[in-house]
């Protein structure tokens, strides 16, 4: 979740997203944090990136749910927090109408300028991805726990997993190239205190895909566990499955909380690591 943001969405500065895409030149001063407010009138496929950074600086998209105009737990709806001095991006198929607040925040205590990229087009279809994310967020609220918010770094990973699930002809959670969800995590740059992997394969369907989830008690766990705060989903569709798994519908979920940000309501004794299903 946003950290150390206060009631700076307050002072936030609007931006008129239109049918073109937005282009936006800034600097970060040391210890600052920019903050831009923007309106979608109709669902969307929403995307927003920032590049030419001279120092590591994240993205967070925020809905303030509670219009206190503080970021509280849960209100985080999508994070980038590429590692090093990379272009962050945030990408979202499907977007629901609302406010929304952008915040571009620094990793370090110097100074960086930046290059914003906006674009909002208007769409009545949600992603796949997507809709695994708003599922296990209805079943997570449901049970009085905080949305997750959908990562980029944590996207990538499932993504590329899914593909490599039906590619490689590979049904575990050990990867054909040997690695563990936990390697292939910090591989697309995401460092975390806190993480869990669901997968699922056979299922057409988003709502097919959570339904078996949650009737797995491991997976059923995963998806509402305490300790994360964060989430990426993949899928990969392979039409013709010439392997020896056959299943052509393969999903993967990443759940996970950065490495610096205490988890937030404090964990159980009994709950304080997640398995892996």
């Amino acid at each position: 979740m946003a950290k150390d943001a206060g009631d700076s969405l307050k002072h936030a500065k609007a931006i008129a997203l239109g049918a073109t895409p937005l282009k936006y030149r800034d600097r970060l001063s040391k210890g600052d944090e920019d903050i831009y407010r923007l309106r979608l009138r109709q669902r969307s496929s929403f995307r927003s990136a920032i590049d030419r950074l001279q120092h590591n600086a994240d993205l967070e998209l925020i809905q303030d749910r509670n219009r206190n105009g503080q970021v509280d737990l849960g209100e985080v709806v999508a994070s980038s927090r590429a590692a090093g001095r990379q272009s962050d991006s945030i990408q979202i198929g499907g977007l629901a109408a609302g406010t929304y607040f952008l915040r571009v925040f620094p990793k370090s205590d110097s100074n960086t300028s930046y290059r914003l990229f906006l674009s909002a087009k208007p769409t009545q279809k949600i992603s796949a991805a997507y809709d695994i994310v708003l599922r296990t967020n209805a079943v997570r609220e449901a049970s009085d726990l905080p949305p997750l918010a959908v990562n980029t770094q944590l996207t990538n990973a499932a993504q590329a997993y899914a593909r490599s699930l039906a590619i490689d002809d590979n049904w575990s959670h050990t990867g054909a190239d040997g690695s563990s969800p936990w390697e292939r995590m910090r591989a697309a740059g995401y460092d975390f205190s806190e993480a869990a992997e669901n997968l699922a394969a056979g299922h057409a369907t988003a709502k097919s895909a959570i339904d078996g989830w949650l009737k797995s008690p491991g997976h059923r766990r995963n998806l509402l566990a305490y300790q994360v705060q964060e989430i990426g989903v993949g899928y990969f569709y392979l039409r013709n499955d010439p392997g020896d798994i056959t299943f052509n519908h393969y999903w993967a979920q990443s759940l996970g909380t950065p490495a610096d940000v205490k988890v937030t309501p404090n964990v159980p004794e009994d709950k304080s690591r997640i398995a892996n299903s």
